[in-house]
């Protein structure tokens, strides 16, 4: 799973469930979405909520790719969306403010420092966390 595909998805789990900035959400490579009170495993098949976090995702990371708002939603409703979910990610994507366009940046670039080293005595002496 890339940074941009980890970064996208919490963005939009953020959004689905009302998550705010302030809020500690990760998301692992496994697709477990960690937060300071729970975790869970994004099951996209089996949840129409996980299926619509998943779908709002993989549009953001087309729109980094400078894909247009208008487009993303007729692709949508061409690829079986229900119409009415594919306004509301419309809506979503066409109201990302500058702000959190950078904020999405940084945690992309916050992903992409995760080396996945295990911490041990070793890694904390050599002052990797």
């Amino acid at each position: 799973m890339t940074p941009e595909d980890r970064a996208t998805l919490e963005w939009a789990y953020r959004v689905v469930l009302g998550f705010s900035a302030e809020d500690e959400v990760i998301v692992l490579r496994d697709l477990t979405v960690v937060t300071q009170h729970d975790h869970a495993q994004l099951k996209p098949s089996d949840s129409a909520q996980d299926a619509l976090i998943v779908a709002l995702a993989q549009v953001m990371k087309l729109r980094l790719t400078g894909v247009q708002v208008g487009k993303l939603r007729c692709d949508l409703v061409a690829a079986g969306m229900r119409e009415e979910a594919a306004n509301r990610v419309h809506d979503h994507l066409k109201d990302v403010s500058v702000g959190e366009w950078n904020r999405l940046n940084e945690r992309i670039n916050w992903y992409r420092d995760d080396t996945c080293l295990p911490i041990t005595a070793s890694t904390k002496a050599a002052g990797v966390s």
